[in-house]
């Protein structure tokens, strides 16, 4: 499509505000000389409903020719989500894995290029190294992946901590944020996940993992 096919719907949408807009004026007068000529209240409400329709069609043509000039995906990640712990003693590594669902109801298609996450106490940070995601059947998805226009991205992420003293009793929190393709941080972000460590969690997940479904930050 050339450069000047690109323009038409945008062109055509502005030809029709430019009418509307001469309607309206034309409409304005007609209401006027009803008014004086006091002719039938049918043909004068008549007028009222062109100029109502003829109000409310305008956002519509500004919203047509704004979109055909602005192509951008608009994500949305549903939270919160449950999130699993598992600690390997012999590494002193943390694991978390939480589920992502990541849908895109915008008019082009997306890409989430990164991610990050915070974890405290003690404060440490993870950058794309320390992820994993994989799909429904266990195979890897590798940063970055797309997120196509109406289409829902089911995946299950993972982020590793290493240090001796991650693995205290105490209140701890976990903020994981993934980024879209303008390197920006998706809507909704980060994913906040706050949760007690207890001597008895240890424990379990020093054997196996532990889902935890409730894991609220206010």
């Amino acid at each position: 499509m050339s450069t000047d096919d690109s323009h038409l719907p945008s062109e055509r949408a502005f030809e029709e505000i430019g009418a509307l807009k001469h309607q309206m004026e034309g409409l304005k007068r007609d209401v006027e000389s009803l008014k004086t000529e006091s002719r039938s209240w049918i043909r004068t409400w008549g007028v009222y409903l062109g100029i109502l329709a003829s109000v409310f069609a305008v956002p519509r043509a500004a919203k047509e020719a704004f979109d055909s000039f602005y192509q951008h995906p608009k994500f949305s990640v549903l939270t919160p989500v449950p999130l699993t712990l598992f600690y390997d003693t012999q590494h002193q590594k943390l694991t978390f894995s939480f589920p992502v669902l990541a849908s895109n109801y915008g008019n082009r298609g997306g890409v989430i290029v990164g991610a990050t996450a915070h974890f405290e106490p003690p404060p440490m940070d993870a950058t794309d190294p320390q992820f994993k995601f994989v799909d429904e059947t266990k195979h890897a998805v590798d940063i970055p992946f797309p997120v196509p226009v109406g289409v829902s991205k089911s995946v299950v992420g993972s982020v590793a901590f290493t240090g001796s003293s991650l693995i205290v009793p105490g209140r701890h929190r976990l903020d994981v944020t993934l980024i879209g393709d303008d390197r920006k941080p998706l809507p909704m972000m980060p994913m906040q996940f706050c949760f007690d460590i207890t001597d008895e969690l240890i424990a379990v997940i020093s054997q196996e993992s532990q889902r935890l479904l409730n894991t609220p930050c206010d």
